[in-house]
């Protein structure tokens, strides 16, 4: 069972082993360790200011990855850079235990991210993400869930994101298990 817990100051530890080292790092972290001062300003202080609700993500009660989500309209910049739509949200995640990875966890997650964060927002009409292009396996997980490419672009600090949305589902996303089929056209 994936939950999501809302992130406060106990999980700020747990975040910066996650961003220290392996996939999370690599993929996430950008390849820099950060302090947990420099983590609790960022994911307490910067980000909720912004607009972003950050949690923990569970499985079975164990904590094993991060998650945010937010309106792209709140970060003009992206928002202009990605050609965003009114009712669009920004998904971001990782699975900070590396033995998860590869295990279709990923996969349970973005279902159930979308069907209790992202599509609980009446105005939300389409979820978007950018992986980097080379995270090949980030990108099959979100194909997996009915993502579709959009374009790839250049942000103001040269990296490349492959950018994937997804619409919301023609039926109502709380009164359904998972998003699977054809929900999605």
């Amino acid at each position: 069972m994936i939950e999501f817990i809302p992130l406060d100051e106990s999980h700020i530890p747990l975040m910066q082993q996650w961003l220290s080292s392996g996939e999370a790092l690599r993929w996430y972290g950008r390849d820099e360790p950060q302090s947990e001062t420099v983590l609790r300003h960022k994911y307490l202080v910067d980000k909720p200011a912004g607009g972003t609700r950050s949690f923990v993500i569970h499985q079975d009660e164990h904590p094993i990855g991060y998650i945010q989500y937010y309106r792209v309209a709140d970060y003009p910049d992206w928002a202009s850079l990605v050609s965003a739509q009114p009712g669009d949200y920004g998904l971001d995640l990782f699975i900070g235990r590396d033995d998860l990875i590869g295990e279709g966890i990923g996969t349970e997650i973005v279902h159930t991210a979308l069907r209790k964060l992202v599509f609980t927002n009446e105005d939300a009409k389409r979820c978007i993400l950018g992986p980097e292009p080379d995270n090949r396996r980030a990108i099959r997980c979100y194909e997996k869930c009915g993502f579709k490419h959009l374009r790839t672009v250049t942000t103001d600090t040269d990296e490349e994101e492959y950018v994937m949305a997804i619409k919301r589902p023609n039926k109502n996303p709380h009164k359904i298990p998972s998003f699977v089929g054809n929900m999605w056209d």
